[in-house]
């Protein structure tokens, strides 16, 4: 999957953390770089870092309220 396309924009991904915890999220791309993507996190209002091989799915997202 090319996540780099989305970098600058918001998407909803659904990831799987080293305890194979699936958990969906919503992020802002920062930046990707050497297969880990930095994204800010919506839900949890701070930066975080995505390993690129864990994220299963992305969709951008059109409209975002919190």
């Amino acid at each position: 999957m090319s996540i780099t396309k989305y970098v600058g924009k918001t998407i909803v991904i659904m990831y799987v953390d080293k305890k194979e915890r699936i958990s969906q999220r919503t992020i802002r791309i920062i930046r990707v770089d050497a297969g880990t993507v930095y994204a800010f996190d919506l839900l949890r209002n701070k930066p975080r870092r995505f390993a690129s091989e864990r994220i299963l799915a992305a969709q951008p997202v059109t409209a975002y309220v919190s």
